[in-house]
């Protein structure tokens, strides 16, 4: 009986809420907030924190912020600041914010057995960046199993590892693969081991090449996964070639500027870093290899290191920032332009180099308007990176303070591409620093493009203007 009741209340909850009229991009804006200042209440609470009093709600309102926004940047240590419970409401954070608001919305309704609207289908098909409105519950189930099951795969080897490498109980060992699992499935960088994130295991290829799978399986997008696991299954079938041929552009893709951002920048810090004493250079030659590979990985959005970061040499920061301004793929738990944008621009690029009139890739030609998308998105990125970036040069002390420009800027990257590493601001950053960091976490998580469309009504218009205006060519280069 009283079950029952809870049940009615929840739906009359979701019916209300139903009653407010907004936009798919409002209602991803507004979900993401609520869930942050929920966090932030919960987390403000005494006994959230290990010292029995309020870590404050600016703090709180921080952490709730990078955990839902699956950034990974913290201005208190996770592992000494936060109680079980503490920690239980970041993880949660994580999970919702990977996931996004909608599918958790819509695995509550399904589990209601409540209807799926037309309104609830295209805040989905906004949250996953879809062309069709066809098979939205079928691709939050998918976007479920995947999630799940790669998060009990990293469980089980994270807890392995660290049986195997530390003195570890057993249940510390499986809390610990749980924790890590979904922060880094969820590209969220959150550690509970301490001040040194990985670097203790920087020389452990188990922990190494989990927490990368993991966080390459999350920051590809769960359109890519639906497609690559067609893939597999369907290997009784056609030739692999054929099959591979297949294959949607988006996915191809995303695939291949993933796989030259990870292994093109991985050369590129062993070619920078190799012999420096504070990264790469006390460590072997397998041991600078895996440290590379994580490092390249983890700067698309993750927030993991196993190498410090403030260590690094001015240009291997430099490289840094664009690794993690271009971040993952569309429709995963990675943040950034991400890897679809920053092929359209290549792909222009190139054929505007080889004279063709648009733009050809994999025996395809794409339409325009994705130039012009890509660019607002790229412009927009880069705009919110200078103004924040200027605004913690005056907050932080400008020239005369601690930080370098150079450090500054690399938080800020960090944050709008929702990354999580720092070369030690974070911890220090005034409180007018901590709410510049926190909105550029949540703008890089939601998108510029998305609040933007979210603040500013727009008219519906025809297919074509009422008029338009007489076409004048301007000289470029």
């Amino acid at each position: 009986m009283e079950q029952n009741t809870k049940s009615s209340k929840i739906q009359k909850y979701l019916r209300l809420i139903a009653k407010i009229h907004l936009t798919p991009a409002q209602s991803i804006v507004v979900g993401f907030a609520l869930m942050i200042l929920i966090g932030a209440i919960l987390l403000s609470l005494p006994f959230a924190s290990r010292s029995g009093e309020s870590v404050g709600f600016l703090d709180a309102l921080f952490t709730a912020t990078s955990a839902n926004c699956v950034t990974g940047l913290v201005v208190v240590n996770t592992m000494e600041s936060w109680t079980v419970f503490g920690k239980l409401v970041i993880l949660t954070l994580i999970q919702f914010g990977g996931l996004g608001y909608m599918t958790v919305i819509t695995v509550g309704m399904l589990a209601l057995h409540r209807r799926i609207t037309l309104k609830d289908r295209l805040v989905i098909q906004a949250s996953f960046n879809q062309e069709g409105l066809g098979g939205m519950v079928r691709l939050v189930r998918r976007v479920l199993l995947i999630t799940f099951v790669s998060e009990f795969v990293g469980m089980v080897l994270l807890t392995i590892a660290f049986l195997v490498s530390t003195e570890m109980r057993f249940w510390e060992a499986l809390w610990q693969g749980f924790f890590h699992s979904v922060s880094a499935f969820c590209n969220a960088g959150f550690d509970n081991i301490g001040q040194e994130s990985l670097t203790p295991f920087v020389g452990n290829p188990l922990i190494n090449f989990t927490i990368m799978g993991l966080i390459v399986v999350g920051g590809i997008g769960f359109p890519v996964c639906k497609e690559l696991y067609g893939l597999v299954r369907n290997r009784a079938g056609h030739a692999l070639r054929r099959r591979i041929g297949r294959l949607s552009l988006h996915t191809k893709i995303a695939l291949t500027v993933t796989a030259v951002l990870i292994f093109g920048g991985a050369a590129l810090f062993l070619l920078l870093e190799w012999n420096n004493p504070e990264t790469l250079g006390p460590l072997s030659f397998f041991d600078k290899i895996q440290a590379a590979l994580f490092q390249s990985v983890t700067l698309r959005t993750a927030g993991f290191n196993t190498i410090s970061q403030s260590g690094l040499h001015d240009f291997s920061q430099v490289l840094s920032c664009i690794l993690m301004l271009i971040g993952g793929s569309p429709a995963g738990t990675a943040g950034g332009v991400k890897t679809s944008t920053f092929g359209v621009l290549i792909i222009a690029m190139l054929s505007a180099f080889r004279g063709k009139n648009g733009m050809e890739a994999y025996g395809r030609r794409l339409p325009l308007d994705l130039l012009q998308k890509a660019l607002t998105v790229v412009c927009s990125v880069l705009a919110i990176v200078f103004t924040a970036t200027l605004a913690l040069y005056f907050t932080e002390g400008g020239s005369a303070g601690p930080h370098t420009f150079i450090d500054l800027l690399f938080e800020t990257c960090s944050a709008m591409g929702t990354v999580g590493v720092t070369t030690g601001v974070t911890p220090y950053l005034s409180a007018a620093g901590k709410l510049i960091i926190a909105a550029c976490m949540f703008l890089g998580r939601v998108g510029p493009v998305t609040l933007v469309l979210a603040l500013v009504h727009r008219r519906q218009r025809a297919a074509t203007d009422a008029f338009t205006y007489p076409e004048e060519r301007v000289l470029i280069g």
